[in-house]
């Protein structure tokens, strides 16, 4: 396990232990339900070339330093998408609580989906003087060719 912190709104972390006392799971595995799903929405939108943006800070701002623990594939999973969205882990579950936990939360009730199974594969790859990795967040439905 891999502990870190997360710097969310006393609200929106409020929200989470709501959520997961009432689907008897833990806040990580609410948020990892809700990053899923925010990178499924926004599998298009990569952005390059710029700095990782963080929450606004504000002095009306209340947040709290959150403890959190999750496996290695999980935690690579959010740094991915630190990577990819170029917003910071505790602004991207801002945003997906913001956006997606009545959803998520309908999809826990329905078992429409289960996002707790989670898939996880960094490839690498070499050759004439470039190596590269390729992050795979699920497996494909086709198999990758070279």
């Amino acid at each position: 396990m891999i502990r870190t912190t997360i710097n969310i709104a006393l609200d929106v972390h409020q929200k989470l232990k709501e959520a997961a006392s009432k689907h008897g799971m833990d806040v990580e595995d609410i948020i990892l339900g809700l990053m899923r799903y925010f990178s499924r929405k926004y599998r298009k939108e990569i952005v390059a070339w710029e700095a990782v943006r963080y929450q606004e800070r504000s002095e009306e701002a209340m947040r709290e330093r959150v403890h959190v623990s999750w496996f290695g594939d999980e935690y690579e999973f959010l740094i991915d998408l630190r990577k990819v969205h170029k917003k910071s882990v505790s602004f991207l579950i801002t945003e997906a609580v913001t956006l997606f936990l009545d959803k998520i939360l309908s999809i826990f009730d329905s078992n429409e989906d289960n996002y707790q199974q989670h898939v996880y594969t960094i490839a690498k790859f070499s050759g004439q003087n470039v190596i590269g990795c390729i992050f795979l967040w699920e497996f494909p439905i086709k198999s990758l060719t070279k």
